[in-house]
């Protein structure tokens, strides 16, 4: 059976990303570090579906728990993909930014997505087969804007991380991305306010948990579409606002 790896699998958009995998026919390696409980959640409704999944815990900033990740999934199943949607997302501004905390989500946000993509190059290149490496990204990175500066760094690298490895690892590894606008209610923001974020844009609409999912079938069944990132906001990139669209709705939150 073929196995895909979902890091942050055990909740959020992560969860619905490997529910549908499951439905799908791959054995999900629903990888989780503090959210055992959803994991293994998910993980059981994959199987009571008819899927097959195995709950994994490993923290992502640490490299050594990271390349131990990679050899526990190949033991339960080989892997022909991998979703890179686990992402450390803490706010801070280009004022506030500490060396400790850009490097705490660079350790998530690339470094693991860097060795993840890379071991599993190397492992189809060992087997003679191919795969798939789907990274989501952020819209943000195609209408930039200064606030959560550190997490936009990373996206920003990510971003340059899969036009890159794209040129090197193919063909044995196809890499794309999704970049999604505002999907889910974030922690800072009331019902209201995400409801008014999310249809802040041109088409008043936003993206959706569903159409992440069907950009992800896209991009499986289309062998050509390769170093690409599909960007799904109703357009709110076009309109180039100068501040992060939790902030629009409401220009002070309760920040951390």
């Amino acid at each position: 059976m073929k196995g895909a790896l979902v890091t942050g699998g055990g909740r959020r958009l992560g969860a619905a990303i490997a529910r549908h995998l499951g439905a799908k026919g791959w054995h999900v390696l629903v990888h989780h570090h503090a959210s055992g409980d959803g994991a293994r959640q998910v993980a059981a409704e994959i199987i009571a579906a008819g899927g097959s999944a195995t709950p994994l815990q490993a923290d992502l900033g640490d490299a050594a728990a990271v390349a131990r990740l990679y050899e526990e999934c190949e033991a339960v199943c080989p892997l022909e993909l991998l979703v890179n949607n686990a992402s450390s997302f803490a706010y801070d501004t280009a004022a506030s930014v500490t060396t400790e905390a850009l490097e705490a989500q660079m350790r998530v946000n690339l470094f693991a997505p860097v060795l993840l993509t890379q071991k599993l190059h190397a492992a189809l290149t060992a087997r003679g087969t191919q795969g798939v490496a789907i990274n989501i990204v952020d819209n943000k990175v195609f209408g930039l804007n200064p606030d959560y500066f550190s997490y936009t760094l990373t996206k920003v690298a990510l971003q340059g991380m899969i036009q890159m490895q794209a040129m090197a690892l193919a063909p044995t590894l196809r890499v794309a991305g999704i970049a999604p606008g505002i999907t889910l209610i974030s922690g800072l923001q009331t019902e209201a306010e995400f409801e008014r974020s999310h249809r802040n844009n041109p088409m008043g609409l936003g993206c959706t948990p569903e159409q992440i999912l069907n950009a992800v079938d896209f991009i499986l069944a289309s062998p050509a579409y390769h170093g690409q990132t599909m960007v799904i906001d109703g357009g709110q990139v076009l309109q180039r606002r100068p501040r992060d669209v939790v902030f629009l709705e409401n220009p002070a939150p309760a920040a951390p």
